[in-house]
């Protein structure tokens, strides 16, 4: 009669080592996590950075970090060919509107994209949000500049603080957001995408300069156009 041979315990010293090394490697992980400082605002540049260096998408939540000298090749030729676009839409502005006050006409380059700043004078009448037929190839010029622009647009209206009180505009607040709807309107009209672009009525309570004298009074009656990434 053959004897049953006993069967051997299994060696599980393999499977031991390697619990123990993930649990290791989990343990550092957690310190690891713990340790980091995690940036909303720095998290949020990087991505979107990469998200235009990658796709040269409309970067929705997050600034470009060439602007604050951060990585990105391809947005760094795209800033640059777009910041030279901007100064020859400065130089022919200026060269359209003249050099006074009220023909004042800024592009400033900022971190989240370009700010347009038009004297409100060169596009209506004082007290009126109507545009002026001189307005039309002013806001033509710009409307050629935005039709390339991937990011949203915000028009933003200032008066000066003379009260106004009339049946059509019972405030500055008012007027300050007609007239920013109007431009709205006439870019849209020139093919601009209505959703890219929102009207925002500041009335007086932006000022550039103080209220204390008609020239600055001059200064503070504009219209902003804000370009973001």
């Amino acid at each position: 009669m053959k004897k049953k041979q006993q069967k051997l315990p299994a060696d599980e010293s393999f499977e031991t080592t390697y619990i123990a090394l993930m649990l290791l490697l989990f343990c550092f992980m957690v310190i690891l996590v713990s340790m980091a400082q995690m940036e909303g605002p720095r998290f949020r540049k990087a991505i979107g950075s990469v998200r235009g260096a990658l796709s040269m998408l409309p970067e929705v939540s997050g600034t470009s970090m060439i602007s604050s000298g951060g990585p990105g090749v391809l947005m760094a030729a795209g800033s640059a060919d777009r910041e030279k676009r901007a100064e020859e839409l400065r130089e022919a502005l200026e060269e359209m509107l003249g050099d006074s006050p009220e023909g004042m006409v800024e592009v400033e380059v900022c971190e989240s994209g370009f700010a347009l700043t038009l004297g409100s004078l060169v596009l209506f009448e004082r007290g009126d949000a109507r545009l002026k037929p001189e307005a039309v190839p002013i806001l033509g010029e710009i409307g050629e500049f935005l039709m390339d622009w991937p990011g949203a647009i915000r028009v933003v209206g200032h008066t000066c603080n003379l009260p106004i009180r009339t049946a059509v505009y019972p405030s500055n607040w008012d007027l300050s957001i007609v007239r920013a709807a109007e431009v709205i309107r006439y870019l849209e009209k020139s093919g601009l995408e209505g959703r890219r672009m929102v009207a925002v009525g500041m009335g007086s309570s932006g000022p550039v300069v103080p209220n204390d004298t008609e020239e600055n009074r001059v200064f503070n009656r504009r219209v902003e156009i804000l370009l973001e990434y």
